[in-house]
């Protein structure tokens, strides 16, 4: 009951910040019961726009006061004012450490890799409340504009949000477009995006296998 518990404190965080989501019927052992909303059209410059108000909003540290989940995988949430530590010691590192594919050579790529990018994260802006899985599947167009669903909710970077966006597609230029609009430009945005990308890349390599390990290793030898 603990998953679907964070889930219903994670979709009560999003809706207390402005955006849409469905209301939590019954919180049961292994699943959620959600109100039916019915579908309508697509209205991504409305999601755009929602998710860049969403990230506008100051946050007091990186993560949370509690623990959250990324699909089965538990997120160690403890609050940070060092998103580069915060992004190495909470999400690279423990995920890594259980993949077969950290060898003592890997293991050493990876601190390299820590060590290039620390000036760069540690010039995020500031933390902002993410939707942390934003994948397509998890933004629904109800015939009363965008409902944002499943959360994994954090305070990072806005940036993660769109890496994860950009990760798997199903987002379009209209709803980036109006993200945009409704945000501070970011120098380098490029750089943190695929850094942000390796984190759910390695969730996947866990869940699914080593060809997403390749993938997150190709970004980290691309620094």
């Amino acid at each position: 009951m603990r998953k679907q518990g964070e889930g219903q404190l994670g979709l009560d965080l999003l809706k207390h910040h402005g955006l849409a989501v469905p209301q939590v019927v019954t919180v049961a052992r292994r699943f959620l019961i959600m109100e039916y909303l019915s579908p309508g059209e697509p209205s991504p410059h409305a999601a755009g726009e929602a998710l860049a108000h969403l990230h506008a909003v100051r946050q007091p540290a990186f993560g949370l006061s509690h623990n959250t989940y990324l699909a089965t995988l538990l997120q160690n949430n403890r609050e940070s004012s060092d998103w580069a530590d915060f992004y190495w010691r909470q999400r690279l590192s423990p995920v890594l450490e259980s993949l077969t594919e950290y060898t003592e050579r890997e293991q050493d790529l990876w601190k390299r890799f820590s060590a290039r990018t620390q000036a760069l994260l540690k010039s995020c802006p500031f933390p902002a409340l993410l939707h942390g899985d934003l994948w397509a599947g998890n933004l629904y167009y109800s015939g009363y504009g965008p409902v944002f669903i499943d959360p994994a909710c954090y305070a990072g970077d806005p940036l993660v949000d769109i890496a994860m966006t950009r990760l798997f597609g199903g987002f379009d230029a209209e709803f980036y477009a109006a993200y945009a609009a409704n945000s501070p430009r970011r120098e380098e945005a490029e750089r943190f995006i695929r850094i942000y990308q390796i984190y759910p890349l390695l969730v996947h390599a866990k869940l699914f296998g080593g060809a997403y390990y390749r993938r997150a290793a190709a970004i980290r030898d691309s620094y």
